[in-house]
């Protein structure tokens, strides 16, 4: 008896596997399935989508970060550009005093 091998590789050539014969006295079924061809071919698109998700995450990653970076300089921006307002309300109110004064 011949060790099993890889059911995805078959060990016959592929003309052998695509004209089976069947012998109903032995009670086995000819094993049909993939050939080496498509199941190498079916690894590359396999290989090849891995390598576009991988590509996919780190436009993601850059987008989030991009995202982040505008929401900070906003946030900068609001907080120099309140204190700017502040300090004309101040300038504003002593103005105000000194008018009240005199």
């Amino acid at each position: 008896m011949e060790p099993l091998s890889d059911p995805i590789r078959p060990s016959a050539p592929a003309e052998q596997a695509a004209a089976p014969t069947s012998d109903p006295s032995d009670g086995y079924a000819p094993v049909t399935g993939r050939s080496l061809a498509e199941v190498e071919k079916v690894r590359q698109l396999e290989s090849l989508a891995a390598q576009k998700t991988a590509r996919d995450y780190e436009h993601v990653v850059w987008a989030y970060g991009v995202l982040w970076a505008l929401f900070a300089a906003y946030g900068i921006f609001l907080w120099r550009r309140g204190s700017r307002i502040r300090a004309d309300l101040e300038a504003l109110r002593g103005q105000l005093e000194q008018g009240r004064r005199a």
